[in-house]
């Protein structure tokens, strides 16, 4: 009997977060969304983790040999004019701030990108005359908007939205939008580097009971502490860390069902969805 109303229950969710799903995209997302395609069969993925070090430095000539991503502040590293990658993923409000550290990444992007590159962000940004004003003198950099509008449901909602880019997975981790992104450009096997995702290694509370998370990216040479000023407690960290791995999981999926093979060729990850690889014994194999 309780089998039976756990599934009832999970059915009428499913009915529920459809319904609110199509009215989210009728009122959110914009129609006419302009598609990029893959230029090549494989494609690579940059995350900022610390892992990011190892694998430029073990599996360098075979992400050469990839279309690249890179995301969020991967412009303000020497690693960016190096390998030129070809996408560039944002997701973060923070790059409306011109407070934040964001901005940085944006000055990068619009003095040292002498290559041509395709700079995705969602529409919120794309209309941001704050944003705009660093790319006015950017002919290299093509800015290519996307929806970012969440859409949760039946499994075949959720796809017939995701391939018109009407839709999207929840992406509390750029990566998952990237991957996301990747997925709908047509590539048939991508490749992600650099994404640790060791969190909750870094979460702890401090002698005040105050919760610290430190972080760190390949390109710092240590950890920082970002203290959590308003008020929160230990789930709701733990949550958010939920919403980012499960990004994974919806994503997976999808990739599946179109036949995209998605590998995670990061030296250390505990990411546990995508098959894990090691690049040299993976090249040699195939």
């Amino acid at each position: 009997m309780v089998n039976f109303l756990l599934s009832v229950q999970q059915s009428i969710n499913l009915v529920i977060n459809s319904i609110i799903s199509v009215f989210k995209v009728l009122l959110m997302s914009k129609f006419s969304v302009e598609r990029t395609t893959a230029s090549k069969p494989r494609c690579g993925i940059l995350g900022n983790g610390p892992s990011l070090n190892t694998s430029l430095e073990r599996d360098i000539e075979f992400i050469k040999s990839l279309e690249l991503f890179a995301v969020n502040l991967f412009s303000v590293t020497e690693q960016y004019t190096q390998l030129k990658p070809r996408n560039y993923f944002i997701l973060d409000m923070s790059f409306l701030n011109p407070n934040h550290v964001c901005k940085n990444g944006l000055q990068h992007m619009a003095s040292d990108t002498t290559w041509e590159m395709n700079l995705y962000m969602p529409f919120q940004m794309y209309n941001s005359a704050y944003f705009q004003s660093f790319f006015k003198d950017t002919p290299n950099i093509k800015l290519v908007p996307y929806n970012y509008t969440i859409v949760t449901g039946f499994t075949w909602l959720k796809h017939w939205f995701f391939k018109r880019g009407l839709g999207t997975p929840q992406c509390q981790n750029v990566l998952v939008g990237t991957l996301f992104y990747a997925v709908n450009m047509g590539f048939k096997e991508i490749y992600i580097f650099g994404a640790d995702h060791s969190w909750h290694e870094m979460i702890r509370l401090d002698d005040d009971n105050n919760l610290v998370v430190s972080d760190k990216h390949f390109f710092q040479q240590k950890d920082f502490d970002i203290a959590v000023k308003e008020k929160s407690y230990m789930s709701q960290q733990l949550f958010s860390l939920h919403k980012a791995f499960y990004g994974y999981e919806v994503v997976g999926q999808y990739a599946q069902a179109l036949g995209v093979k998605i590998y995670n060729a990061s030296a250390r990850s505990f990411i546990d969805v995508f098959e894990k690889i090691k690049v040299n014994e993976f090249v040699n194999k195939n």
